[in-house]
């Protein structure tokens, strides 16, 4: 306490910190380097207006609300969770800049953390499990392109979608009530596995991701070879489709990664990093999913920019444009 008075307490000055520093909790800031100070506000502003805006256009765009379209909204929300923690991580960092060891106990045990943790827990399972959705509808749309009478319809999405709101809801919540812990780290990830029931949630999670990023690549191995097939007559569109597989895979798989690496981090309870570096992981490929999906499945897409242009035209703007996004939906 800066307010201390020596002389009235005998000149005492042995002072004993409690807790030390360990492994998981360096005598650091939050964000620990300065240039992550920088760049977590870009990544969270980009996360949160960028969906945003995709959820706006969506949502207000006058065409039918489509199977995929649902998909993109519940993509879009679960991404604009994750740049909500991003803001939520940056503020607090912000805060208690140069003087963290003196919030620490306050921040990591109160609700702040608990409130940023869901949120990280619930963004990242919503998104990665609505990815997959979105892969297998392709896929089986692809697949039975010729069977109108199997297409997924809006009311199996909703059932489907229903299931992993419950789902992700719930494995964010089980750290809230015992279940590991959202206040062993700074980040406010459930690292906590102290007892065998934490230790098989962490494991659990980990295993969830894994298997949905296997499906998520296979799914897109079994589309590309489809489309390459001489009875889809797609021309130049082979290339591009390639190209925009593997960029998904690569987002996604720089995403999985920092999670691996704390879910494996709790299971050893041993760091396989330090926790300063993993902060390096969570500002620049952890959220980059939340960046990067608006543009890969929505704003880089025909439809939502005819969405885009449409709307701008009831304003006066982009009338030509509008005009010609309509006129190429008659002709289809």
């Amino acid at each position: 306490d800066s307010h201390y008075d020596y002389p009235v307490c005998g000149g005492n000055e042995d002072v004993i910190c409690t807790p030390e520093p360990d492994e998981f909790n360096p005598c650091e800031d939050i964000m620990g380097y300065q240039f992550l100070r920088i760049v977590v506000w870009f990544v969270n502003l980009l996360a949160i207006l960028g969906n945003i805006f995709v959820l706006f256009i969506l949502l207000t765009s006058h065409y039918k609300l489509t199977v995929p379209r649902f998909l993109m909204c519940n993509l879009a929300f679960a991404d604009f969770c994750m740049g909500l923690y991003l803001l939520l991580i940056a503020s607090v960092d912000l805060h208690t800049r140069s003087e963290y060891y003196n919030h620490a106990i306050e921040w990591q045990t109160g609700p702040g953390c608990n409130t940023a943790g869901f949120f990280t827990v619930f963004a990242s399972e919503l998104s990665v499990y609505t990815l997959t959705v979105i892969t297998l509808e392709r896929w089986y749309a692809i697949t039975f392109a010729m069977r109108p009478d199997r297409k997924i319809r809006l009311r199996h999405a909703l059932v489907i979608m229903l299931g992993g709101w419950l789902s992700c809801f719930l494995l964010a919540l089980l750290p809230l009530v015992g279940v590991s812990s959202y206040s062993k780290v700074s980040i406010c990830l459930p690292m906590d596995t102290e007892t065998p029931v934490a230790e098989a949630y962490v494991v659990f999670v980990l295993i969830c991701n894994i298997i949905a990023f296997v499906i998520i690549c296979a799914c897109y191995v079994k589309i590309y070879v489809t489309v390459r097939n001489p009875q889809y007559k797609s021309g130049d569109k082979d290339t591009k489709i390639a190209k925009r597989m593997a960029v998904l895979i690569f987002t996604d798989f720089l995403c999985m990664a920092p999670i691996s690496f704390h879910a494996l981090s709790a299971i050893m309870n041993k760091p396989l990093i330090t926790v300063t570096n993993s902060k390096i992981l969570l500002v620049l490929f952890y959220p980059l999913n939340s960046c990067a999906n608006p543009f890969l499945y929505a704003i880089f897409t025909k439809a939502f920019r005819r969405d885009v242009f449409i709307l701008l035209s009831k304003f006066g703007i982009c009338e030509h444009q509008a005009q010609v996004y309509r006129g190429q939906t008659i002709s289809a």
